[in-house]
Protein backbone atom coordinates (compact mmCIF):
# COMPACT_ATOMS: atom_id res chain seq x y z
CA UNK A 1 0.00 0.00 0.00
CA UNK A 2 1.20 3.50 -0.87
CA UNK A 3 1.19 6.41 1.53
CA UNK A 4 -0.33 8.71 -1.12
CA UNK A 5 -1.72 8.15 -4.59
CA UNK A 6 -1.92 11.22 -6.82
CA UNK A 7 -4.17 11.08 -9.86
CA UNK A 8 -2.73 13.33 -12.56
CA UNK A 9 0.85 14.49 -13.26
CA UNK A 10 0.26 18.10 -14.30
CA UNK A 11 1.85 20.99 -12.37
CA UNK A 12 -0.33 20.47 -9.28
CA UNK A 13 0.08 16.70 -9.15
CA UNK A 14 3.82 16.71 -9.86
CA UNK A 15 4.46 19.48 -7.33
CA UNK A 16 2.54 17.67 -4.59
CA UNK A 17 4.37 14.45 -5.47
CA UNK A 18 7.77 16.14 -5.23
CA UNK A 19 7.04 17.79 -1.89
CA UNK A 20 5.57 14.66 -0.31
CA UNK A 21 8.40 12.45 -1.59
CA UNK A 22 10.92 14.91 -0.19
CA UNK A 23 9.25 14.47 3.22
CA UNK A 24 9.85 10.72 3.04
CA UNK A 25 6.42 9.52 1.89
CA UNK A 26 5.85 6.69 -0.59
CA UNK A 27 4.09 8.47 -3.46
CA UNK A 28 2.53 6.93 -6.55
CA UNK A 29 1.35 9.17 -9.41
CA UNK A 30 -1.10 7.73 -11.94
CA UNK A 31 -1.20 9.67 -15.22
CA UNK A 32 -3.38 8.74 -18.18
CA UNK A 33 -1.09 10.33 -20.80
CA UNK A 34 2.52 9.73 -21.77
CA UNK A 35 4.90 12.62 -21.12
CA UNK A 36 5.99 14.82 -22.68
CA UNK A 37 2.50 15.44 -24.02
CA UNK A 38 0.99 18.42 -25.81
CA UNK A 39 -0.74 20.71 -23.34
CA UNK A 40 -2.70 23.66 -24.74
CA UNK A 41 -2.04 26.69 -22.55
CA UNK A 42 -0.69 30.21 -22.94
CA UNK A 43 2.25 29.08 -20.83
CA UNK A 44 2.73 32.29 -18.84
CA UNK A 45 4.20 31.82 -15.35
CA UNK A 46 3.63 34.93 -13.25
CA UNK A 47 6.43 36.19 -11.05
CA UNK A 48 4.51 35.32 -7.87
CA UNK A 49 4.51 31.64 -8.92
CA UNK A 50 8.28 31.34 -9.30
CA UNK A 51 9.08 30.83 -5.57
CA UNK A 52 6.75 27.79 -5.62
CA UNK A 53 8.81 26.05 -8.32
CA UNK A 54 11.96 23.92 -8.02
CA UNK A 55 15.40 25.41 -8.54
CA UNK A 56 16.62 25.71 -12.13
CA UNK A 57 13.21 26.91 -13.31
CA UNK A 58 14.90 29.56 -15.44
CA UNK A 59 16.26 26.79 -17.67
CA UNK A 60 12.67 26.23 -18.84
CA UNK A 61 12.01 29.87 -19.76
CA UNK A 62 11.50 30.78 -23.43
CA UNK A 63 10.77 34.50 -22.98
CA UNK A 64 10.73 37.02 -20.14
CA UNK A 65 8.28 39.74 -21.24
CA UNK A 66 8.76 43.18 -19.75
CA UNK A 67 6.07 44.89 -21.86
CA UNK A 68 2.31 44.38 -21.77
CA UNK A 69 -0.20 45.79 -24.23
CA UNK A 70 -3.81 46.15 -23.12
CA UNK A 71 -6.02 46.62 -26.18
CA UNK A 72 -9.53 48.02 -26.56
CA UNK A 73 -11.75 48.99 -29.48
CA UNK A 74 -10.55 52.59 -29.48
CA UNK A 75 -6.88 52.10 -28.81
CA UNK A 76 -4.28 50.40 -26.70
CA UNK A 77 -1.81 51.10 -23.93
CA UNK A 78 1.59 49.48 -23.50
CA UNK A 79 3.31 49.40 -20.12
CA UNK A 80 6.90 48.41 -19.51
CA UNK A 81 8.14 47.03 -16.22
CA UNK A 82 11.74 47.07 -14.90
CA UNK A 83 11.59 43.31 -14.33
CA UNK A 84 9.62 40.59 -16.13
CA UNK A 85 6.02 40.38 -14.99
CA UNK A 86 5.83 36.82 -16.31
CA UNK A 87 7.97 34.07 -17.81
CA UNK A 88 6.81 31.93 -20.71
CA UNK A 89 7.32 28.20 -21.09
CA UNK A 90 6.44 25.37 -23.44
CA UNK A 91 3.88 23.53 -21.32
CA UNK A 92 4.77 20.10 -22.67
CA UNK A 93 8.43 20.52 -21.67
CA UNK A 94 7.62 22.42 -18.46
CA UNK A 95 5.22 19.75 -17.23
CA UNK A 96 7.68 17.01 -18.15
CA UNK A 97 10.40 18.77 -16.16
CA UNK A 98 8.13 18.97 -13.10
CA UNK A 99 7.44 15.23 -13.37
CA UNK A 100 11.18 14.52 -13.58
CA UNK A 101 11.76 16.64 -10.47
CA UNK A 102 9.12 14.58 -8.64
CA UNK A 103 10.82 11.37 -9.77
CA UNK A 104 14.21 12.65 -8.60
CA UNK A 105 12.66 13.24 -5.18
CA UNK A 106 11.55 9.60 -5.06
CA UNK A 107 7.98 9.64 -6.38
CA UNK A 108 6.93 6.77 -8.64
CA UNK A 109 5.11 7.90 -11.77
CA UNK A 110 3.11 5.56 -14.00
CA UNK A 111 2.19 6.95 -17.40
CA UNK A 112 -0.53 5.68 -19.72
CA UNK A 113 -2.47 4.59 -16.63
CA UNK A 114 -6.01 6.03 -16.56
CA UNK A 115 -8.11 5.68 -13.43
CA UNK A 116 -11.45 3.99 -14.08
CA UNK A 117 -12.87 3.93 -10.54
CA UNK A 118 -11.98 4.59 -6.94
CA UNK A 119 -13.47 3.98 -3.50
CA UNK A 120 -12.64 4.50 0.17
CA UNK A 121 -13.31 1.62 2.58
CA UNK A 122 -12.78 3.67 5.72
CA UNK A 123 -9.10 2.87 5.99
CA UNK A 124 -7.66 3.06 2.51
CA UNK A 125 -8.38 4.20 -1.04
CA UNK A 126 -8.83 1.56 -3.69
CA UNK A 127 -7.92 2.93 -7.11
CA UNK A 128 -8.81 0.90 -10.18
CA UNK A 129 -6.98 1.13 -13.52
CA UNK A 130 -7.52 -1.03 -16.62
CA UNK A 131 -4.96 -3.60 -15.48
CA UNK A 132 -4.49 -3.23 -11.74
CA UNK A 133 -5.78 -2.07 -8.35
CA UNK A 134 -3.72 0.30 -6.20
CA UNK A 135 -4.15 1.14 -2.52
CA UNK A 136 -3.20 4.18 -0.42
CA UNK A 137 -3.88 5.90 2.89
CA UNK A 138 -4.30 9.33 1.26
CA UNK A 139 -5.38 10.53 -2.17
CA UNK A 140 -4.88 13.72 -4.20
CA UNK A 141 -7.06 14.47 -7.22
CA UNK A 142 -4.97 16.43 -9.71
CA UNK A 143 -6.57 15.20 -12.91
CA UNK A 144 -7.80 18.52 -14.26
CA UNK A 145 -11.16 20.06 -15.03
CA UNK A 146 -12.48 16.95 -16.78
CA UNK A 147 -10.95 14.39 -14.44
CA UNK A 148 -12.84 11.65 -12.63
CA UNK A 149 -11.62 12.18 -9.05
CA UNK A 150 -14.10 14.89 -8.05
CA UNK A 151 -16.98 12.76 -9.32
CA UNK A 152 -15.92 9.65 -7.42
CA UNK A 153 -15.27 11.62 -4.25
CA UNK A 154 -18.68 13.29 -4.44
CA UNK A 155 -17.22 16.81 -4.53
CA UNK A 156 -18.74 19.63 -6.56
CA UNK A 157 -17.12 20.22 -9.92
CA UNK A 158 -16.22 23.74 -11.06
CA UNK A 159 -17.74 25.80 -13.84
CA UNK A 160 -15.96 25.48 -17.17
CA UNK A 161 -15.23 28.17 -19.70
CA UNK A 162 -13.28 27.35 -22.85
CA UNK A 163 -10.28 28.56 -24.83
CA UNK A 164 -8.72 27.74 -28.17
CA UNK A 165 -5.17 28.49 -29.24
CA UNK A 166 -2.59 28.03 -31.95
CA UNK A 167 1.11 28.72 -32.41
CA UNK A 168 2.81 30.38 -35.37
CA UNK A 169 6.35 31.65 -35.97
CA UNK A 170 6.66 35.39 -35.54
CA UNK A 171 7.23 37.04 -38.90
CA UNK A 172 10.91 38.02 -38.92
CA UNK A 173 10.01 41.69 -39.37
CA UNK A 174 7.95 41.62 -36.15
CA UNK A 175 10.09 39.38 -33.94
CA UNK A 176 12.09 42.16 -32.28
CA UNK A 177 8.87 44.03 -31.45
CA UNK A 178 6.97 41.04 -30.04
CA UNK A 179 9.61 38.88 -28.33
CA UNK A 180 9.29 40.73 -25.00
CA UNK A 181 5.65 41.79 -25.34
CA UNK A 182 2.40 40.18 -24.16
CA UNK A 183 -0.81 41.49 -25.71
CA UNK A 184 -4.28 41.12 -24.20
CA UNK A 185 -7.38 42.19 -26.12
CA UNK A 186 -10.69 42.32 -24.22
CA UNK A 187 -12.53 44.62 -26.59
CA UNK A 188 -14.71 42.22 -28.58
CA UNK A 189 -15.22 39.03 -26.59
CA UNK A 190 -18.10 39.07 -24.05
CA UNK A 191 -16.86 37.44 -20.85
CA UNK A 192 -13.66 36.72 -22.72
CA UNK A 193 -10.38 37.91 -24.14
CA UNK A 194 -7.68 37.19 -26.73
CA UNK A 195 -3.92 36.99 -26.23
CA UNK A 196 -0.54 36.91 -27.90
CA UNK A 197 2.20 35.46 -25.69
CA UNK A 198 5.79 35.11 -26.95
CA UNK A 199 7.46 31.71 -26.68
CA UNK A 200 10.86 32.74 -27.95
CA UNK A 201 10.42 33.09 -31.71
CA UNK A 202 6.95 31.50 -31.57
CA UNK A 203 3.70 33.34 -30.97
CA UNK A 204 1.14 31.56 -28.79
CA UNK A 205 -2.22 33.06 -29.81
CA UNK A 206 -5.59 32.29 -28.31
CA UNK A 207 -9.15 33.29 -27.55
CA UNK A 208 -10.98 32.28 -24.39
CA UNK A 209 -14.22 32.93 -22.56
CA UNK A 210 -15.55 32.18 -19.10
CA UNK A 211 -18.99 31.81 -20.70
CA UNK A 212 -18.16 30.36 -24.09
CA UNK A 213 -21.83 29.71 -24.89
CA UNK A 214 -22.29 33.48 -25.17
CA UNK A 215 -19.75 33.70 -27.99
CA UNK A 216 -19.87 32.60 -31.60
CA UNK A 217 -17.40 29.93 -32.66
CA UNK A 218 -14.19 30.36 -30.69
CA UNK A 219 -12.31 28.82 -33.61
CA UNK A 220 -13.64 31.47 -35.99
CA UNK A 221 -12.82 34.25 -33.53
CA UNK A 222 -9.28 32.89 -33.25
CA UNK A 223 -8.88 32.81 -37.01
CA UNK A 224 -10.05 36.41 -37.25
CA UNK A 225 -7.69 37.50 -34.46
CA UNK A 226 -4.70 35.82 -36.08
CA UNK A 227 -5.47 37.35 -39.46
CA UNK A 228 -5.82 40.81 -37.90
CA UNK A 229 -2.53 40.47 -36.00
CA UNK A 230 -0.41 38.61 -38.58
CA UNK A 231 -2.20 38.86 -41.95
CA UNK A 232 0.20 36.64 -43.91
CA UNK A 233 0.19 33.77 -41.40
CA UNK A 234 -1.67 30.50 -41.84
CA UNK A 235 -3.16 28.54 -38.98
CA UNK A 236 -1.96 24.99 -38.55
CA UNK A 237 -3.22 23.16 -35.48
CA UNK A 238 -5.90 24.62 -33.20
CA UNK A 239 -6.16 23.15 -29.71
CA UNK A 240 -8.90 23.63 -27.13
CA UNK A 241 -8.88 23.47 -23.34
CA UNK A 242 -11.34 24.21 -20.49
CA UNK A 243 -11.14 27.16 -18.09
CA UNK A 244 -12.24 25.72 -14.71
CA UNK A 245 -13.30 28.20 -12.06
CA UNK A 246 -15.58 28.54 -9.04
CA UNK A 247 -18.00 31.31 -8.13
CA UNK A 248 -18.57 30.07 -4.58
CA UNK A 249 -16.31 28.12 -2.28
CA UNK A 250 -17.27 24.50 -1.72
CA UNK A 251 -15.58 21.55 -0.07
CA UNK A 252 -12.38 20.37 -1.75
CA UNK A 253 -11.59 17.61 0.75
CA UNK A 254 -13.33 14.53 2.06
CA UNK A 255 -12.10 11.66 4.17
CA UNK A 256 -8.39 11.38 3.43
CA UNK A 257 -8.54 13.01 -0.01
CA UNK A 258 -8.16 16.49 -1.51
CA UNK A 259 -8.49 18.18 -4.89
CA UNK A 260 -5.81 20.52 -6.25
CA UNK A 261 -5.29 22.78 -9.26
CA UNK A 262 -7.79 22.60 -12.11
CA UNK A 263 -9.49 19.59 -10.54
CA UNK A 264 -10.35 21.92 -7.65
CA UNK A 265 -11.43 24.74 -9.98
CA UNK A 266 -9.05 27.23 -8.40
CA UNK A 267 -8.22 29.16 -11.55
CA UNK A 268 -8.29 32.96 -11.28
CA UNK A 269 -11.66 33.87 -12.80
CA UNK A 270 -10.53 37.34 -13.87
CA UNK A 271 -7.19 36.68 -15.55
CA UNK A 272 -7.64 32.93 -16.21
CA UNK A 273 -4.29 32.25 -14.56
CA UNK A 274 -4.23 28.65 -13.37
CA UNK A 275 -0.60 27.63 -12.83
CA UNK A 276 -0.11 29.74 -9.70
CA UNK A 277 -3.29 28.24 -8.23
CA UNK A 278 -2.11 24.74 -9.12
CA UNK A 279 1.26 25.22 -7.46
CA UNK A 280 -0.14 26.98 -4.39
CA UNK A 281 -2.84 24.37 -3.75
CA UNK A 282 -0.26 21.60 -4.18
CA UNK A 283 1.91 23.14 -1.46
CA UNK A 284 -1.09 23.39 0.89
CA UNK A 285 -2.15 19.82 0.07
CA UNK A 286 1.30 18.42 0.81
CA UNK A 287 1.49 20.30 4.12
CA UNK A 288 -2.01 19.11 5.07
CA UNK A 289 -1.30 15.47 4.26
CA UNK A 290 2.03 15.49 6.06
CA UNK A 291 0.28 16.67 9.25
CA UNK A 292 -2.65 14.28 8.78
CA UNK A 293 -0.27 11.38 8.17
CA UNK A 294 1.64 12.16 11.36
CA UNK A 295 -1.54 12.17 13.47
CA UNK A 296 -3.47 9.57 11.44
CA UNK A 297 -6.32 11.99 10.80
CA UNK A 298 -8.37 13.11 7.80
CA UNK A 299 -7.74 16.02 5.45
CA UNK A 300 -10.64 18.29 6.41
CA UNK A 301 -8.21 21.01 7.48
CA UNK A 302 -7.33 21.44 3.80
CA UNK A 303 -10.67 23.21 3.30
CA UNK A 304 -9.85 25.74 6.03
CA UNK A 305 -6.37 26.34 4.65
CA UNK A 306 -7.64 26.95 1.11
CA UNK A 307 -10.52 29.12 2.33
CA UNK A 308 -8.40 31.22 4.70
CA UNK A 309 -5.07 31.37 2.86
CA UNK A 310 -6.19 31.36 -0.76
CA UNK A 311 -9.91 31.86 -1.30
CA UNK A 312 -9.78 35.20 0.51
CA UNK A 313 -7.55 36.39 -2.33
CA UNK A 314 -9.50 34.61 -5.07
CA UNK A 315 -12.91 35.98 -4.02
CA UNK A 316 -12.01 39.56 -5.02
CA UNK A 317 -10.94 38.20 -8.43
CA UNK A 318 -14.47 36.86 -8.82
CA UNK A 319 -15.86 40.28 -7.88
CA UNK A 320 -13.51 41.92 -10.36
CA UNK A 321 -14.65 39.51 -13.06
CA UNK A 322 -18.34 40.23 -12.45
CA UNK A 323 -17.62 43.95 -12.42
CA UNK A 324 -15.45 44.01 -15.53
CA UNK A 325 -16.71 41.49 -18.10
CA UNK A 326 -20.42 42.41 -18.36
CA UNK A 327 -19.35 45.98 -19.23
CA UNK A 328 -16.00 45.16 -20.83
CA UNK A 329 -16.31 47.92 -23.43
CA UNK A 330 -16.76 50.62 -20.78
CA UNK A 331 -14.10 49.27 -18.43
CA UNK A 332 -11.58 48.75 -21.22
CA UNK A 333 -11.74 52.41 -22.12
CA UNK A 334 -11.67 53.36 -18.43
CA UNK A 335 -8.50 51.32 -17.82
CA UNK A 336 -6.89 52.81 -20.94
CA UNK A 337 -7.42 56.30 -19.52
CA UNK A 338 -6.36 55.34 -16.00
CA UNK A 339 -3.04 53.58 -16.42
CA UNK A 340 -2.62 53.41 -12.65
CA UNK A 341 -5.20 50.60 -12.77
CA UNK A 342 -3.15 48.69 -15.33
CA UNK A 343 -0.04 49.25 -13.23
CA UNK A 344 -1.88 47.89 -10.18
CA UNK A 345 -2.82 44.76 -12.12
CA UNK A 346 0.77 44.18 -13.22
CA UNK A 347 1.88 44.60 -9.60
CA UNK A 348 -0.68 41.93 -8.69
CA UNK A 349 0.87 39.42 -11.12
CA UNK A 350 4.23 40.05 -9.46
CA UNK A 351 2.84 39.40 -6.00
CA UNK A 352 3.19 43.05 -5.01
CA UNK A 353 -0.52 43.92 -4.90
CA UNK A 354 -3.90 42.19 -4.54
CA UNK A 355 -7.35 42.17 -6.09
CA UNK A 356 -8.66 43.98 -3.02
CA UNK A 357 -6.29 46.84 -3.83
CA UNK A 358 -7.19 46.76 -7.52
CA UNK A 359 -10.91 46.83 -6.69
CA UNK A 360 -10.43 49.70 -4.26
CA UNK A 361 -8.43 51.72 -6.76
CA UNK A 362 -10.96 51.03 -9.52
CA UNK A 363 -13.80 52.20 -7.27
CA UNK A 364 -11.87 55.29 -6.22
CA UNK A 365 -11.18 56.42 -9.81
CA UNK A 366 -14.82 55.97 -10.77
CA UNK A 367 -16.22 57.76 -7.72
CA UNK A 368 -13.75 60.60 -8.21
CA UNK A 369 -15.02 61.01 -11.76
CA UNK A 370 -18.57 61.15 -10.44
CA UNK A 371 -17.51 63.50 -7.59
CA UNK A 372 -18.76 61.00 -5.02
CA UNK A 373 -17.18 59.63 -1.89
CA UNK A 374 -16.87 55.89 -1.22
CA UNK A 375 -19.43 54.50 1.20
CA UNK A 376 -18.08 53.95 4.71
CA UNK A 377 -19.61 52.36 7.77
Amino acid sequence: MEDIIIIGAGPAGSTAARLLAQSGKHVLVLEQATFPRKKPCGGAITSRAVPLLPDQFMNQVLSSPTSWTFRGKKGSRTLTTPKPFCYTVDRSQFDHWLVQEAQKAGAQVMFNTPVTALAFDGEQYIVKTPNHYYYSRYLIGADGAKGVTAKYLGLARPHNGAAVETEIPFPSSLLDHHKDLVEIDVSRYPWGYAWIIPHGSIANIGVGSFKASKLPSLKRLLQEYVMASFPSSALDTILAHPLPYRIHFSSLATGHAVLVGDAAGLMDSFSAEGIFSALYSAHIASETINIAYQHNTGTESYNARIRDDFWTHLRPAIKMSHLFYPLAGFWTEWFLHHTELLEEYLALTQGESSYDQLLAKTQATLLAKLHLRPLTR
